[in-house]
């Protein structure tokens, strides 16, 4: 797979929708910000609503990168609408419990599976009757003979993430959208 084209066209498809992206992402930040600060109830909501709100990025990403459409903030209430909040509750916690199993093993084992669970959302977006085990087991799959590339992948964004460090988080306003763009552009060859 060539990183380096997923990397150009992923700059090329968030050209113009910046803005919006990094509304997008603020309101999610007060939100999950506002509800860390309830005692004891605060964590609690904000692991309930981390599978929709992963499951709204995945849908919005996957639309820049196959329809180039502009996103829009109340996407992110998708995850959220029909039975979509149930489904995308317990790919959360599958995804969590079973990379903290493997994580128990040795880091490595964690970061293997994390690799191979992570399109997850994006196959649950495709098909919206799809369940947790099943996008799971099939990310997996998709993922066979692609683990180290997508490593590679992730590895590529690190002078990035130094850039924002440097600028005290300020470049998170274009490298937050470029890598979720990459990383769905990513999900889309692998399906080619």
């Amino acid at each position: 797979m060539d990183r380096v084209a997923i990397k150009t066209h992923a700059k090329k498809q968030i050209k113009g929708k910046i803005f919006t992206l990094l509304a997008i992402y603020i309101i999610v930040a007060l939100a999950l910000g506002i509800v860390n600060f309830i005692p004891m109830v605060g964590s609690i909501a904000a692991i309930v609503v981390a599978g929709p709100i992963a499951y709204a990025f995945s849908k919005i990403y996957l639309d820049i990168t196959k329809k180039g459409t502009e996103p829009k903030i109340e996407e992110l209430l998708v995850g959220f609408k029909d039975d979509n909040f149930s489904r995308t509750f317990i790919a959360y916690l599958r995804y969590e419990v079973f990379v903290f199993l493997w994580s128990l093993l040795f880091i490595i084992p964690g970061i293997i599976k994390s690799i191979a669970y992570s399109q997850m959302y994006f196959l649950m977006v495709e098909d919206p009757k799809m369940d947790a085990a099943t996008a799971q087991k099939k990310s997996m799959e998709i993922m066979e003979g692609h683990k180290g590339e997508y490593f590679i992948l992730q590895l590529s964004f690190i002078p990035w993430f130094l850039l924002v460090g440097i600028t005290f988080g300020i470049a998170s306003i274009y490298v937050t959208p470029y890598i979720a763009t990459a990383n769905a552009e990513f999900y889309n060859k692998l399906k080619k």
